[in-house]
């Protein structure tokens, strides 16, 4: 089994575009070669994550697979200038070294430009308390991810989506030099 990269989607809405894109960013990962894992909101006992029961059988699977993972995204639609809170409620169940020198990527949709800024701070300083490789942040306004009759994405956007994945495999196959020395 190759090693995976952990996706987490933090949106409470199964067609949310931050989730859309995500998808879309794991397909990406999978064509070069790496192994994604999907999570989402809803593999997790709601109770279990207000009440940080981190001995859940959910919230221990989760935390074991991003332990093993060569990396990390985490997808969120912006509220009120960052990720959600909810995607954070799970966040807060790894291990602050889980992360160390591991490439994190962190994807954000809003309907305003400004947001962009703000959450890619906020995922900067989530990615710098783990001690992981922050790569930039993919951000998308709303509307630039409006697809075709036929469900087809902007070209603009899937080169976007296509140039993060590309960045997050290449960080990924350099930690992997990296770890294996002379």
């Amino acid at each position: 089994m190759s090693q995976s990269i952990v996706f987490l989607a933090g949106s409470p809405s199964t067609t949310s575009r931050s989730t859309l894109v995500a998808r879309a960013v794991s397909a990406e990962a999978h064509a070069a070669g790496l192994r994604s894992v999907f999570w989402s909101l809803s593999d997790f006992d709601p109770a279990d994550v207000l009440f940080g029961r981190g001995a859940s059988p959910g919230v221990v699977r989760f935390v074991d697979e991003v332990k093993g993972a060569v990396g990390l995204v985490l997808a969120t639609p912006v509220y009120k200038a960052t990720y959600t809170g909810s995607l954070k409620a799970i966040v807060d169940f790894i291990p602050p070294d889980a992360l160390v020198d591991k490439p994190a990527l962190g994807i954000a949709t809003a309907r305003q430009a400004a947001h962009a800024v703000t959450v890619d701070q906020a995922y900067r300083s989530l990615f710098g308390f783990f001690k992981a490789r922050a790569l930039e942040t993919l951000f998308f306004i709303d509307d630039e991810l409006k697809a075709s009759p036929e469900g087809e994405l902007p070209a603009v956007a899937t080169q976007k989506l296509r140039g993060a994945a590309k960045a997050l495999a290449a960080a990924v196959n350099a930690t992997a030099r990296a770890g294996s020395g002379p």
